[in-house]
């Protein structure tokens, strides 16, 4: 991979305290200035969160919502089966009992329902008397389902964050940051985040004395942000640093049985976005590829020590499960792109035996690879359903949206989406797809790892880690800075993991007098061209490594090259 090295910035702008690499990160990400560096710094709870009655349609929302608690309605709450949905239905039942109200709560199942309101949900609502539901995490394309429910005498609030079409559902209400023409100013909020405001504004109106607990559902807001790869930049931000704050003292049960069962926090260790990206999120993500999300949603508000641990085990192996056939779906998909389409512009491949919950992950799996556009679709009786992944340049939303002709439903980000596409149309959908993106080429960068400064061998400290950790999370929008260190030579490497996929490695200097860890996670294949005693090249990310209560520092290998 081509490395790619950031210009050297002037720093002069950043104030004398702010160690210098730190400055020169912050000005390479267009922070400068004293009033900006202190904000990106230090996140202000009440400074960086927006009054969430600056949505048009939240007074509206709220005043529903308020009337259903007082007329002892009950509330339908219509999830969604990732991480997001999941999350956000947790928190709004969470807050709705909290203030007396009554709820049902409806997740569709991924492989048989798809995203979006499912009218078989509308169903069970009008079955038990619900009188007004909300959305959370989906709705926004879901005309029908919505039409569905107002023939059923039962208000919709929508509250989601995916892309708005131009003609919207007829709800009561919706919640969007991404419908075109609304008034909140930060449109990059998560399904959790929306669904978060939507009861602060709850709150502060119907019962202003429980205000201050909100700030404990933070840890699901975390969660539910950094989960669906949302840009960890403006109220994000402050969202999610507070978020993480509340996680390291969750009160949740769930998440605690879920660190103790998996064992991926460890001797006091802080739990960062990393954490939740890499560890929890995949576990709650796995009930609803592999099972039902429901047993992701029941964990999240058990409240029973035992009834907890037993559900994170069903979790736990739901997600080694999931781990084993994402392997294996993804070398089936590597080989039909190897042997049917090198020179596709657009990865597109379907098979009836894809399991519906695991498309999305192999897509993103095929992307890191090919550096194409690509959609994986499960084959239905009549219609195929697929999972989408993008690259830099090219808008997948706006691929499907001038390949709609040819689909009969989509949705999501710049970056993913979901389609359903008739069998009968599948071909021409291809053929348009890869048309579409053809024309883009121009637009699509080369792949490069962006080096973001150079180090030595001897730079790596536990005191620079712990600068460094000044500009967590690190996330979509504000990646780990990724440091390259030149000439260095491998003393020592072994195989390291269950499987032997990852690399432990010892570096040192040309002298040879400074030493530093370093670990490659899935990188065994490239390091077996190294030994001990090769110069290299390394690139990658500096990490405090905490283990038998010991802290040490270590370089996280993202690249490896000869020297």
């Amino acid at each position: 991979m081509q490395w790619s090295y950031k210009d050297l910035p002037d720093v002069t702008t950043v104030p004398e305290e702010v160690p210098y690499v730190l400055g020169r990160i912050l000005a390479q990400r267009g922070i400068v200035g004293e009033e900006s560096v202190s904000q990106f710094l230090v996140p202000d709870y009440e400074r960086d969160i927006h009054d969430p009655f600056l949505f048009r349609d939240m007074d509206k929302a709220v005043a529903r919502i308020s009337a259903a608690l007082d007329l002892g309605e009950t509330i339908g709450i219509f999830g969604d089966h990732d991480a997001d949905g999941v999350s956000a239905a947790t928190l709004v039942a969470d807050t709705l009992e909290m203030l007396g109200g009554t709820v049902e709560v409806y997740i569709p199942d991924k492989a048989t329902q798809g995203h979006g309101i499912h009218t078989d949900g509308i169903d069970a609502f009008a079955a038990k008397g619900v009188r007004v539901m909300m959305s959370v995490d989906c709705g926004t394309s879901s005309h029908a389902a919505v039409d569905d429910a107002r023939a059923q005498d039962i208000d919709v609030i929508i509250t989601d964050h995916h892309h708005a079409p131009d003609v919207l559902p007829d709800a009561y209400a919706i919640i969007n940051p991404q419908v075109a023409d609304e008034t909140y100013p930060f449109r990059l909020l998560s399904g959790t985040g929306v669904a978060f405001k939507v009861m602060c504004a709850l709150v502060a109106r119907y019962a202003p004395t429980y205000s201050n607990r909100m700030k404990w559902l933070l840890d699901i807001v975390a969660v539910g942000t950094i989960a669906d790869c949302m840009p960890l930049v403006g109220e994000n931000r402050a969202l999610v640093y507070y978020g993480l704050k509340v996680l390291n003292k969750t009160r949740r049960m769930g998440y605690r049985q879920m660190f103790h069962v998996g064992g991926f926090v460890r001797d006091g260790a802080a739990i960062r976005a990393e954490t939740v990206a890499y560890y929890l999120a995949p576990r709650i993500n796995a009930a609803g590829r592999m099972s039902h999300a429901w047993d992701a949603f029941a964990l999240l508000r058990e409240t029973r020590s035992d009834m907890a641990r037993t559900q994170a085990k069903v979790l736990e192996k739901l997600n080694k499960e999931r781990q084993r056939v994402t392997a294996a779906l993804t070398r089936d998909v590597e080989r039909i792109v190897e042997t049917e389409q090198k020179d596709a512009a657009m990865i597109v491949v379907a098979d009836e035996k894809y399991p519906p919950g695991i498309v999305g992950v192999v897509a993103g799996r095929i992307v890191e690879k090919y550096h194409r556009p690509t959609g994986i679709f499960t084959r239905f009786e009549h219609e195929s359903r697929g999972s989408f992944r993008s690259v830099d340049g090219v808008h997948i939303v706006d691929v499907l949206t001038r390949c709609s002709a040819h689909i009969v439903q989509f949705g999501g980000h710049e970056k993913a989406a979901g389609a359903t596409v008739a069998h009968t149309a599948f071909d021409d959908f291809v053929k348009m797809a890869n048309a579409t993106v053809a024309a883009l080429a121009d637009t699509v960068p080369e792949p490069s790892l962006t080096i973001d400064a150079t180090i030595t061998v001897e730079d790596v400290t536990v005191e620079f880690a712990d600068a460094l950790e000044a500009l967590e999370p690190f996330g979509e929008g504000n990646s780990e800075p990724i440091f390259a260190m030149h000439d260095a030579m491998i003393v020592d490497m072994r195989p390291v993991g269950s499987d032997g996929a990852h690399v432990k490695m010892v570096l040192t200097d040309a002298s040879g007098t400074a030493r530093v860890d370093a670990i490659g996670f899935s990188l065994r294949d490239t390091c077996d061209a190294f030994s001990p005693g090769d110069r290299v090249h390394v690139a990658g990310a500096v990490q405090k490594n905490t283990w038998n209560g010991t802290v040490r520092p270590q370089m996280r290998i993202v690249d490896i090259v000869a020297a």
